[in-house]
């Protein structure tokens, strides 16, 4: 019977533990896209496992991020952004593998907001999104299960798939019909 007991003690806190990790202090955001990965070298890893390709993870330099993603890009994507490497998978010569700092997904997702709303962009950011980190571009990366990050509201039509909410208000993360993570 004591025993029984120290099991179920043991499962309850795995399972009171576990949840807390989940939802984490961004709430349901990101933790819900899978795995959280914290560096490059994980992201690497990661897209390895799931592609057979990226053996050669690089790391760059935010000036280096600014060449690649561009000025007004870079202004977005580079004050969230903890570290970033590159590697050659699929169609890309060089994949962005971005880690962003956890704690401010929700500034850059309203900071990206602001972009819209003064019409420096015009659309979401060009990413497919997992939890605390983005590959760049988007071809073939809802394969991997990866989400859209929307920013902006869906229009009359539009077919949108599994969505979830983002870190700040009015910003979403939806993966296409039919790809699932």
């Amino acid at each position: 019977m004591l025993g029984r007991c120290a099991a179920l003690v043991a499962l309850l806190v795995g399972s009171v533990a576990c949840s807390s990790a989940a939802t984490g202090p961004t709430g349901l955001g990101s933790n819900a896209l899978g795995p959280p990965l914290g560096t490059s070298a994980e992201v690497g890893q990661w897209v390895r496992e799931k592609t057979g390709q990226c053996d050669e993870v690089v790391p760059r330099t935010m000036a280096e991020f600014a060449d690649f993603v561009g000025p007004l890009r870079a202004k977005l994507y580079a004050p969230y952004v903890a570290e970033w490497s590159t590697c050659s998978a699929g169609p890309y010569e060089r994949l962005g593998l971005v880690v962003f700092q956890r704690d401010k997904l929700a500034d850059f997702q309203r900071s990206w907001q602001g972009a819209l709303s003064a019409g420096e962009v015009a659309d979401n950011p060009d990413f497919g999104f997992g939890n605390g980190f983005a590959l760049s571009g988007t071809l073939g990366l809802e394969l991997l299960g990866l989400h859209e990050l929307r920013c902006t509201p869906v229009g009359a039509g539009e077919e949108v798939g599994h969505t979830l909410p983002a870190e700040a208000q009015g910003c979403t993360y939806v993966q296409q019909p039919g790809h699932h993570h």
